[in-house]
């Protein structure tokens, strides 16, 4: 049985790589719109950079095509390439 909760997905296809975006129900108790919990995103087909910080933690760099960045909500539909505001 699986805890997770899907919020948005999307196969991998050629043109774009795939997602998962999600939440877990035992991270908020079973409140799906709960503002406090986590939520996920698992990527696939996608290019990474990491770099671990000395201070701890990463700097995660992901490149992603634009048409997938709109699907994650990360660019506003229909604006003009070059002028997206994120």
């Amino acid at each position: 049985m699986s805890t997770k909760v899907t919020i948005r997905h999307s196969r991998r296809s050629d043109a774009c790589p795939g997602f998962y975006l999600y939440h877990d129900v035992l991270d908020g108790l079973g409140i799906a719109d709960d503002p406090q919990t986590d939520v996920y995103l698992r990527l696939d087909g996608v290019a990474v950079a990491l770099e671990t910080l000395s201070e701890g933690g990463a700097l995660v760099t992901i490149t992603l095509p634009r048409e997938t960045a709109r699907m994650l909500g990360l660019l506003r539909p229909g604006t003009a390439p070059g002028i997206e505001q994120v």
